[in-house]
């Protein structure tokens, strides 16, 4: 066990050095009150384990434990964790197969992990005291449809909820998180947070497909991946660090107005409902670009800041139009195709004035075509000179490179897709 602070390391030596007296401990509660609790003897120890409820009656006196103790086995139903304010270390739940009900009325905080874990006949959670965790991984509670947090949880580093009968996430009032990620909860109707950073990611997948999430007072995110929501609110997201994808949504529209920067790599992909982007004041994207399978997506005309790509751009659907009016760079090639009324004017000329840097595009839409070839010694010396134009009955254009194609669309997309290599696309999105 890994204590996070100076202040818990002396706790624990407090406890440990006077184990046969009540030594004052100072204990930091929240980011801005501290707490002082004595650590009585027995209520430190390494870990601990309780299989009933007389193993838990012996911390009641404790006003804090050090130490992990983890409550396991078919010999509780219903558990108290009675006068304890305090944890200084983990607190774990796990296989308990009988337990339906779990009480800490008095609890404050948990320093390090609060893991429920394959509960599956656990529907009583009460905690209205609890406001300060290291961490909380809850998985497989198939029976857990709400939380007793009065005081609200204001202070924690990660956030994993997953299998549950959850139906809201109220009572997590957190600003500031390292990994918030919610899955597979087929109850959930609506998630809304008041983060406002996350810094390693944010995910939320998998759950009830009607789920609306708002994460209004969010700024800043490292990774941000959405799978099966059905409305997303992004009032203030101003820039996401790694990569954003929306995957596999029934959302209509995506809308995120103050979004200037993505760090990584955008991909919106197989949301069947999709009418509608705009991403007004987007200017760079450092990775891929990718646009695919949006059934009901006639237009892609909601970039109309976006000035460079640093990967490749990728756009297959059965979109009229896409248009990109500010694009001056992009560093990979480009593949685009259409079965809709496509025109790829716009394209080829961002081609033909080396806008598009990398050693494949291709522009495909339903009825006019052209096809250019080039050399890369010919680009470099004259982007017109060696061009050929033929009608045909489909829309093609496609530019070959004569050096490597080793990095050609090879910008991985973190959040369920991958440019492969525009010669040879391949689409890994579920």
């Amino acid at each position: 066990m890994q204590f996070k602070s100076a202040v818990l390391l002396g706790a624990l030596s407090t406890a440990v050095l006077g184990a046969s007296s009540s030594a004052a401990v100072s204990a930091s509660a929240s980011a801005s009150a501290t707490t002082t609790y004595s650590i009585a003897s027995g209520c430190s120890f390494t870990s601990a384990t309780a299989t009933a409820q007389a193993d838990l009656d012996k911390y009641a006196s404790c006003e804090a434990l050090v130490g992990d103790l983890t409550i396991e086995g078919d010999g509780l139903a219903v558990a108290y964790l009675n006068g304890v304010k305090a944890i200084y270390g983990s607190l774990t739940i796990f296989n308990a197969t009988q337990l339906t009900s779990f009480t800490a009325n008095s609890l404050g905080s948990i320093s390090e992990e609060f893991k429920l874990n394959a509960l599956t006949i656990l529907t009583t959670l009460a905690l209205p005291a609890l406001s300060a965790v290291g961490s909380i991984n809850f998985v497989t509670l198939p029976a857990l449809d709400s939380i007793q947090l009065n005081t609200g949880i204001t202070k924690i580093d990660s956030l994993v909820i997953s299998d549950t009968a959850l139906e809201t996430l109220d009572g997590f009032d957190v600003t500031h998180l390292d990994t918030f990620n919610v899955n597979n909860n087929k109850n959930l109707n609506s998630i809304d947070s008041s983060l406002e950073f996350v810094n390693v990611a944010l995910e939320v997948s998998f759950n009830a497909k009607t789920v609306e999430v708002s994460f209004d007072q969010l700024q800043w995110a490292n990774n941000m991946t959405f799978r099966d929501i059905s409305s997303a609110s992004f009032a203030k997201l101003q820039a996401v660090n790694a990569s954003l994808g929306f995957i596999n949504t029934s959302l209509s529209q995506i809308e995120i107005p103050t979004l200037t920067t993505v760090g990584g790599s955008l991909a919106i992909v197989s949301n069947e409902d999709l009418e509608d982007l705009e991403l007004a004041n987007l200017t760079s994207i450092a990775g891929g670009f990718e646009i695919a399978n949006n059934t009901e997506l006639s237009n892609i005309d909601g970039f109309n800041s976006l000035e460079t790509v640093g990967g490749a751009i990728i756009f297959i659907g059965a979109f009229n139009n896409a248009s990109l009016p500010s694009l001056k760079r992009v560093s990979g090639g480009a593949h685009i195709e259409s079965s809709g009324e496509l025109d790829c004017s716009p394209f080829n000329s961002l081609d033909k004035k080396g806008a598009i840097q990398g050693d494949a595009y291709v522009c495909k839409g339903k009825s006019t075509s052209t096809s250019i070839a080039l050399s890369a010694a010919t680009k470099a010396a004259s982007s017109s000179s060696s061009e050929t134009a033929t009608a045909t009955a489909t829309a093609s254009t496609t530019k070959a490179s004569s050096s490597s194609k080793a990095a050609a669309g090879s910008v991985a997309v973190q959040v369920g897709s991958i440019f492969a290599g525009v010669a040879g696309l391949a689409l890994a999105l579920i």
